[in-house]
């Protein structure tokens, strides 16, 4: 007996000891100093995700082959992320105020984040050489489109971005879907708010992210932007469920829709939340499984290239200075992809 009461001591002092470490590294990292602790951005929540990871895509067998497998992405910065979806009277749409925003391309969401950079003070995350309207005012394209990560500016979030605020702030059943919204779109915060503070991340529209689609690899992936191009199809990324899908088929890991989502798609059940920061060292998944951190943007349409060649059957080869390889893009299939050799 009398060695069972200095063993206990020696527990209660291991355990101690370890709670102990355990708080200091949560104090540790609620006192870090991220570089957006000095903004104060209207309707936006800080995510603090410095080093840590998220998963996206699932490795349920049941899943569609486009939300297969999960990917692992790890986090080298903090972003900003909208409280909500961007809505009618943010963008001047001829709707109830407080209703997400819908029927709105990628490129009017692309826009939209431009209009507010400059108007906040900012620079912008995307620039273009010039744009297209149909006859409702909704933009169809944008020539030159590029994206600038590291740009400190409103823009859409990365997919994993969205699916990382999600888990934080995720609950389909109190959300709004086809069994308590009557099939018609509902004003922003009305149901289930997060913890850090965001509404409508299941349910009530569906959401454009930044990304060019590409399949998911069973790999790690730092700071993943997309793929680093739109390929043949030109497909992007939309996340989060509606007003109109069953409770049970909204979930994070979905990166689709019925249909194939371009950047010119409209739904009336699809909208858009913004983010802030910027990506200093992203990352790009090209469909053949290669991570590579720079991509080169076309800025020279089919019709540049038919005033200065005479025809549309035509290939531009260059030399990537970046990676040193020769590259191409090949006119005669839109000229939106760059292939290196």
């Amino acid at each position: 007996m009398r060695f069972l009461v200095p063993f206990v001591v020696f527990c209660l002092c291991f355990l101690c000891s370890c709670s102990n470490s355990v708080s200091e590294w949560e104090r540790e990292e609620q006192n870090r100093i991220s570089p957006l602790d000095s903004f104060e951005l209207k309707d936006m929540s800080l995510v603090r995700s410095f080093g840590k990871k998220v998963s996206i895509g699932t490795d349920n067998s049941s899943a569609s082959l486009k939300d297969r497998p999960s990917m692992r992405v790890v986090f080298d910065y903090d972003f900003f992320i909208g409280t909500h979806e961007i809505t009618c009277a943010e963008m001047g749409r001829p709707c109830e105020d407080s209703l997400p925003a819908t029927r709105v391309t990628y490129f009017d969401a692309v826009l939209y984040a431009n209009k507010r950079s400059i108007e906040e003070g900012f620079d912008t995350a995307y620039s273009y050489t010039g744009a297209t309207f149909d006859a409702f005012g909704s933009c169809m394209n944008l020539d030159g489109l590029v994206f600038s990560p590291s740009v400190m500016a409103y823009r859409l979030p990365t997919e994993a971005e969205w699916v990382y605020a999600a888990e934080r702030n995720w609950n389909p059943e109190k959300g709004w879907h086809n069994g308590n919204s009557g099939f018609e779109l509902q004003n922003v915060c009305t149901s289930f708010v997060g913890e850090d503070s965001l509404c409508d991340m299941a349910g009530n529209v569906m959401e454009w992210v930044n990304d060019w689609f590409t399949p998911l690899r069973d790999t790690t992936v730092h700071n993943f932007v997309g793929a680093p191009d739109g390929g043949t199809l030109g497909e992007r990324v939309v996340k989060g469920g509606s007003y109109r899908n069953a409770v049970g088929s909204i979930n994070r890991y979905s990166r689709g829709d019925i249909y194939t989502v371009t950047s010119a798609s409209q739904s009336d059940y699809v909208g858009f939340r913004l983010a802030f920061g910027a990506i200093e060292s992203p990352v790009w998944l090209g469909k053949d499984g290669k991570q590579v951190n720079s991509v080169v943007s076309v800025l020279a349409g089919a019709m540049d290239i038919r005033r200065w060649a005479g025809t549309f059957k035509a290939k531009l080869a260059f030399r990537n200075d970046e990676t040193g390889n020769l590259a191409f893009v090949d006119y005669t299939q839109g000229g939106s992809v760059v292939t290196e050799i």
